[in-house]
This record gives C-alpha cells, structure tokens and sequence, in this order.
C-alpha cells in the first residue's frame, strides 16, 4: 500500500497501528476527568496524543516494524525490549527532573502504573504475533504469476521465495511464449494437462487465482501485450520488473532499460523550493546536533589521542554536487600511514589499518560526526547518497550505468543506501548501494528523509552493517 506516496507494507502499517492504539489508550485513561476520582487530570488530552506520537516514533526509530523484524521473532523481541528500555529511561528522567507532582495525581501506586506498562508490553507482543499468524494465512497471500526471461525472472522468484516472504505464494514461473501464447515451459502441476497447454494467458492466470503477474524481461517487443490488457481487464494487476523492485525492495535496479524508465515514471523532479527548504532543515539538525554531541565528540577526541599518534581528525578528498570535488572532514580511524603507498584501497570487514578505537567508531558510524562541518559549509546535506572518494568514482562510473545520477543531489552523512545495506567492499556493493540511491533520488522528499533519520537511530544503536 502507498503511504505518503511511498510503498509501505501492510504489516508495518498493521503493527503501527495497534501500537500506537496500546500506547495511547492507557494515556488517554490518565486524561480522562474521573478516571482517579477527585485528584484531578493528570494529562491533558493533546498531551496523551503527543505522547504516544512520541513513543511511535521512537519504536519506528528502532526498526520495530521492519521487515527484518517481521520475518524474524528474535529480531522483534530485542528491538521491542530495547525500545521499552528506552521508554523506561525517560519516565525516570521525566521523574528525576521534577515529574513528582505529575506522578503524585495520577492516583495509582507506582506497581500499579509498572503493572499497566507490563500488561501494554504484553498485549503488544500477543497481538503482534497473533497478527503476523493471520497476515500470513494462505488467503491473505498475494499469488504472483511470473513471465519474463531466465534470468531476470529467476531473480524475481528467489525474492518470493525468500525467508519471510510469507505474504507471497509463487505460482508458476512462464519463461518462453508461443505466437498463439501458449507458454511452452510451466512449473505448476495444473499445467501438465495438455489441455491447459491451449488455454490462454488470461485464462491461465485466472484458473490459477493470480493475483498479480510480474513482467521481468528485457525484450519488451515480444510481449503478449493483448492478452496482458485482458489479464487487468479481468482484475489481474500486471506490473513489471522495475515498478515490482521499487514497491517491494525500495530500490530502482541498474538493469537495461532502467534510464528510460526512470525518465517516463514518476518522481525524480528536483525542485528548487525542495533543495531551499531542505538547506534551511539541514542547518537546524546540524546546529541541534552539534550541541547534542558535543561531549560524545571530546571523549572521542580524548580516545583516539590515547590510542596513537596522529591527528583526530582526518580531511579525505570526496565527490559532491554535480561532480565537485571537497574534503570531507571525519574521525581519524586508521592509522595514519594506512595509505603509504599512494593506493586507495576499499576498507575490509578485518581491515588491519584500522586502530582500536578507529573499529568501533566506525562500527557505530559515530566517525562520520564531524562532517556536520560539511553540511554547515553547503558542501553535504546530512541526507543523500554517501560521498564516495574520486578514484573510486572514476572506476565505479565506468562499469555500473547511471552511477553519476548519484552526484544531481548533495552527498549526505547519511542516506536511504545506508540504513537499508552495510559498508561496501566491492563494485557489486556499490551497484547494489545505488539502487538505494536512485531510489532516495526518484522519491526524494521531507516523509522520506524523516524515515531514514528515524532509521539511523537503530543503525547507529545496533552498529548495523559498521564495518
């Protein structure tokens, strides 16, 4: 489904929901007049509606909803605890601060508002676990009928057939076609009556209830075009490769013929009023976030001066706007003569060159804080595509297609490539990173960069993909 014009799933938005429903229904008990008899109203209602935005954004922040976390109950349950750590942490504080007298009208005794907040949890759980078991029934998947080429619909059918895929059943796979549409290869066992072998597309998707059938080829002049129109005449969606990617990975794949696609579809207007309002955003969190990190920044400082010799901080020529070359200001990680020979070398996952405190730094990403520096001085956005270094570019730009496209917006600190895949080593990682990029370049907006700063909280706190 689309959400603020981006495609969210179902689940995500299912699970939101009822969280924020169990977060606010205990608050808005607290603001009801007579909820503790005479001792008054402890919350005002837009308080109780503030707080529970609030506390939704902080499970968002956490990666609670995503997918990751549906496909796996583990990866649910620590993210949910740390996320009612958190909630935890700031009711003490609120306390600490001066928060007693609020606390003193609520009525109840503090074991019973513990007693509240561990039933919440509770229900939380059951009802999620409850829902990812009805998402995932046979009636509520999604039946996809492929038909493409070998390889690209491979491609296609190992992401159904993935783990945590539940909410797709693949149904067959059509890789060949005759004049008269009779496909010549099918892999569903209704298919091996000859009589269905004359049954035509339309037909045969119906027959199978397909819900939807994915077009992944590249020789789009050969395509039952006819017979694809009666497929969405009859209720059937049909929608092809590059839309599928984009819907369900968050991505726009660098394959052949994704240039024109991207030049007919929606999105990827860079409007001037956007780049003005988004310089003035940019400004504000850094400032913000400067003050906020100022003390994390002076013991990091403090570490890596006790760590070796060298500077603290490290200046490195990276690519910018429109092919601008800046240095880019960072936490000195390695040692200092990591690059004596004069070779750029791509930074491993057991890198030797990187120092003690450098390894961890960037594991939590907490190297990248001084190019707040950048973002202040226009030369970075603190949302975009990773500014990636000169002689790398010059490498990457011949062998992956549209990887300048990445230069038309501000490189940031951080960006939708980052919270989506780790540190890349490779030129596969690379092409793999800009299908984040070219996907944050079509749908670039104040929602989506709203999402990815909620969603480097929970790279930074679980050192996702820091390498």
């Amino acid at each position: 489904m689309k959400l603020f014009g981006h495609h969210v799933e179902r689940h995500a938005v299912a699970y939101a929901g009822l969280d924020a429903l169990l977060f606010f229904l205990p608050l808005a008990w607290i603001s009801f007049p007579h909820a503790f008899g005479a001792r008054g109203v402890a919350l005002e209602p837009y308080q109780a509606v503030a707080i529970a935005l609030g506390l939704l954004l902080l499970t968002i922040s956490l990666g609670v909803y995503n997918g990751d976390a549906a496909r796996d109950v583990g990866t649910y349950l620590k993210r949910f605890l740390v996320s009612w750590e958190f909630i935890a942490a700031a009711a003490l504080l609120f306390v600490a601060l001066g928060g007693f007298a609020a606390v003193g009208r609520l009525g109840p005794s503090p074991l019973l508002l513990g007693a509240t907040a561990a039933l919440v949890m509770s229900v939380q759980v059951g009802l999620r676990l409850t829902l990812g078991w009805w998402l995932g029934r046979p009636s509520h998947k999604r039946r996809v009928l492929i038909l493409g080429d070998a390889a690209d619909s491979e491609k296609v059918r190992d992401f159904l057939r993935g783990p945590g895929r539940d909410r797709f059943e693949h149904l067959t796979t059509l890789e060949s076609w005759g004049p008269d549409l009779q496909p010549t290869r099918m892999g569903n066992v209704l298919l091996t009556d000859p009589s269905a072998r004359a049954l035509s597309l339309s037909e045969l998707a119906e027959n199978l209830k397909s819900d939807e059938i994915v077009v992944a080829c590249e020789d789009r002049g050969a395509l039952p075009v006819d017979e694809l129109l009666e497929c969405k005449l009859r209720g059937i969606r049909v929608i092809g490769a590059l839309d599928f990617w984009e819907r369900e990975a968050g991505v726009v794949e660098v394959a052949r013929g994704a240039g024109a696609w991207l030049a007919l579809s929606e999105g990827l207007i860079l409007r001037p009023a956007r780049r003005r309002a988004k310089r003035v955003i940019d400004v504000v969190i850094s400032l913000t976030f400067l003050l906020i990190a100022a003390p994390l920044c002076l013991l990091v400082a403090l570490a890596i001066n006790l760590d070796g010799p060298g500077p603290v901080f490290y200046r490195q020529e990276r690519v910018g706007l429109n092919g601008a070359i800046f240095k880019a200001w960072k936490f000195r990680s390695m040692r200092v003569d990591a690059e004596s020979d004069g070779a750029p070398r791509w930074a491993g996952s057991r890198d030797d060159r990187v120092t003690r405190v450098g390894r961890f730094i960037r594991k939590v990403r907490i190297d990248e804080i001084p190019q707040v520096i950048n973002v202040l001085a226009g030369e970075m956005s603190f949302i975009g595509p990773r500014p990636e270094r000169p002689f790398f570019v010059e490498q990457l730009r011949k062998q992956i297609p549209y990887y300048d496209l990445r230069h038309r917006v501000p490189p940031g600190i951080t960006g939708w490539a980052q919270v989506n895949y780790p540190y890349g080593a490779t030129v596969e990682d690379a092409r793999r990173k800009l299908a984040y990029d070219l996907y944050y370049l079509k749908r670039s907006d104040l929602v989506l960069d709203l999402l990815i700063l909620l969603q480097t909280v929970r790279v930074v706190l679980f050192a996702h993909g820091g390498r």
